[in-house]
């Protein structure tokens, strides 16, 4: 797993302070530090778009992402400030109003919506695209594909293929597209008119569904296809007990230049798996992540499935990647209910695999809900207290509790800080009661939960009793250097003195 660069550390920062209002940038930016900017200040979701506005004219943005944000009309508008090569809008439900299509309820008009917010350089640099919508008003991608000429990659996730957009002629539109991905289509009967698509190296689709076995055939004479996602089961499929590589077998599809397979949450078995590998000799990856397949290894295919928990940290490095947060959730749920009650019947060696994995996840800052909800998994599995009880609060514990707490202290949101405060007095109480005799709880891992447990019970005084047994039990164990210390410190003492003698 990469660590942050300083220069992803810096962009974090800056981020972080023009939020606070705390820097204010008076001077231009090259493109790649407003890039790696924009898209810190736009990961703080909620209207973090706005500043994108604030700083137009010191920032040279070429790439936007939206996915975290409702991004609203205004913000749209403002893309016209940059240029642009690279462009995902994230969710649209909420700028129908803004640019509805008179001729169709409950479409949005796109070509319009482009039309005011790209200026001529993004529309001549414009590579990526992305639209999260079920349906655009008819003929959109005719004019989208004259307006962008240098478009290779265009995401369309949850889109309505109907006779007013038709799969086939989509693909005649958009000739060299090197990268497609049309997951949770609606209404998908097949893939015919991708042969015309003849360089494409990428293609997503998960969460399709396609009956006809035929409607696979013509991904055989994609020659340059390196990476294909099936992954994902409807409903009906699953009930069916059919999959998408089942299919393509059916179907006798060749890939010759595949490298990638993701066939991940399906029911695809170990034999399909093996065939399919056998047919595609070019194949170096397979991900099969919450399948039947979880424990299998083919020689000379990297395997990403939970076959050794060494493997866990690529396998959420590939679903962030590709914005699958949802089934990060999942996994992390899945790998936990595999334990079991006793961490210690795995090795230290395989639990520092999940902790490092867990840790990757939380750093990579994809929500809130997927942070909040892996730091649940993870704390009340039982591998924090079995890793305060073998590593004797070592120097790498304080760093990791301080961590944990940013990552809820950063939650915006009351509502989930009172759904997920629970579990960090259940930390908190976790670090007080891993103490025995002959080991003392660090004098920086001691403050910090005196600290800390008195600002949560200012924050969420429901929880008063379980701070102060916290703070108790901390004090029980205390040395007498520690109190000469803990002395010496008069704010912090008068503050938890005050605490103590509250009602």
């Amino acid at each position: 797993m990469p660590f942050p660069t300083l220069s992803d550390l810096a962009a974090k920062a800056i981020a972080q302070s023009i939020q606070n209002e705390t820097l204010s940038l008076d001077f231009p930016l090259d493109t790649k530090s407003s890039n790696n900017i924009a898209r810190e200040i736009l990961a703080l979701g909620g209207d973090s778009f706005k500043y994108l506005k604030v700083y137009k004219n010191q920032l040279s943005v070429s790439k936007i992402d939206f996915t975290c944000c409702n991004v609203d009309a205004e913000g749209v508008r403002n893309l016209i400030n940059f240029n642009l090569d690279s462009l995902d809008l994230g969710e649209m439900i909420q700028l129908k109003n803004n640019w509805p299509d008179k001729s169709h309820e409950d479409s949005i008009d796109i070509v319009s919506l482009l039309t005011q917010s790209l200026n001529d350089c993004s529309r001549r640099s414009m590579i990526h695209l992305s639209l999260d919508y079920q349906e655009f008003s008819e003929g959109w991608e005719k004019e989208l594909s004259q307006m962008l000429p240098h478009l290779r990659s265009i995401h369309i996730r949850s889109t309505v293929f109907n006779q007013r957009l038709q799969f086939s002629n989509f693909c005649a539109c958009f000739p060299d597209l090197l990268a497609l991905d049309i997951s949770c289509a609606y209404y998908l009967s097949g893939l015919q008119g991708i042969k015309n698509i003849e360089n494409l190296q990428k293609l997503s689709m998960s969460y399709v569904d396609i009956m006809d076995i035929n409607g696979y055939k013509e991904l055989s004479e994609l020659k340059n296809l390196k990476y294909l996602n099936v992954s994902g089961t409807n409903l009906t499929a699953h009930t069916n007990g059919t999959n998408s590589i089942r299919k393509l077998l059916a179907a006798e599809v060749r890939m010759e230049a595949l490298e990638f397979l993701d066939c991940s949450w399906t029911s695809v078995t170990e034999h399909e798996l093996r065939i399919f590998a056998k047919n595609h000799p070019s194949l170096n990856t397979i991900a099969a992540i919450c399948t039947s397949c979880n424990q299998t290894a083919i020689p000379g295919i990297k395997m990403l499935n939970a076959s050794s928990l060494s493997s866990l940290p690529a396998c959420f490095e590939y679903l962030l990647s590709i914005n699958q947060f949802d089934e990060v959730i999942e996994l992390i749920e899945e790998i936990f209910n595999s334990l079991g009650y006793i961490p210690g019947n795995l090795a230290n060696s395989e639990l520092n695999h999940i902790t490092n994995a867990v840790i990757f996840v939380l750093r990579e800052s994809v929500g809130e809900t997927t942070n909040l909800n892996t730091l649940m998994y993870y704390l009340e599995s039982g591998l924090f207290e079995h890793e305060l009880a073998t590593s004797w609060f070592s120097t790498h514990i304080p760093e990791m509790i301080e961590f944990f707490y940013d990552v809820f202290d950063a939650v915006e949101s009351t509502e989930f800080k009172e759904v997920f405060v629970e579990i960090i007095f259940g930390m908190l109480e976790t670090i007080v009661k891993s103490v025995s005799p002959g080991i003392l709880i660090p004098d920086r891992v001691l403050c910090f939960v005196f600290e800390k447990t008195v600002n949560l019970v200012n924050q969420f005084p429901e929880y008063q009793n379980q701070g102060k047994e916290i703070i108790y039990q901390a004090v029980n164990w205390m040395s007498c250097d520690q109190f000469r210390k803990f002395s010496e410190n008069s704010q912090l003492v008068r503050k938890v003195y005050e605490f103590i003698n509250s009602a």
